[in-house]
């Protein structure tokens, strides 16, 4: 339970340094965008290795909370606190991400759940 919390602490801060650091300008405009990018290329590269840290933790999440919700159909086990608990702290994760910046957190978990559906193995 303990990796558990740790996993979800590290999606939690992964998304909120990328939140800090990659600013969308409103209204946006598409040059401006890039040009932040180009004047701090330290920040860029930090940011960018934050979220792909965030963006594989979190498609290892999403995959485990899939194969996880799977196996109790298939063996008639009942552990649906667990499963509850834990989609409970994901949830939980997204909505504070998508508080604190929705067009960063949209991309982010867009990504991570097309890369945990993609990675889960039979």
């Amino acid at each position: 339970m303990f990796i558990k919390v740790v996993k979800f602490f590290v999606i939690f801060l992964c998304g909120y340094i990328l939140i800090n650091w990659i600013s969308i300008p409103h209204p946006f405009v598409l040059a401006d965008f890039f040009i932040s990018f180009v004047v701090n290329p330290l920040k860029f590269f930090a940011a960018t290795l934050v979220f792909f840290i965030g963006f594989l933790l979190t498609g290892r999440v999403i995959s485990e909370l899939i194969v996880g919700a799977k196996k109790p159909w298939h063996k008639r086990k009942v552990m649906f606190v667990n499963i509850f608990v834990d989609y409970l702290c994901f949830l939980l994760v997204f909505s504070l991400l998508f508080y604190l910046g929705w067009e960063q957190t949209i991309v982010f978990f867009s990504l991570s759940l097309f890369y945990g559906m993609i990675s889960i193995e039979r």
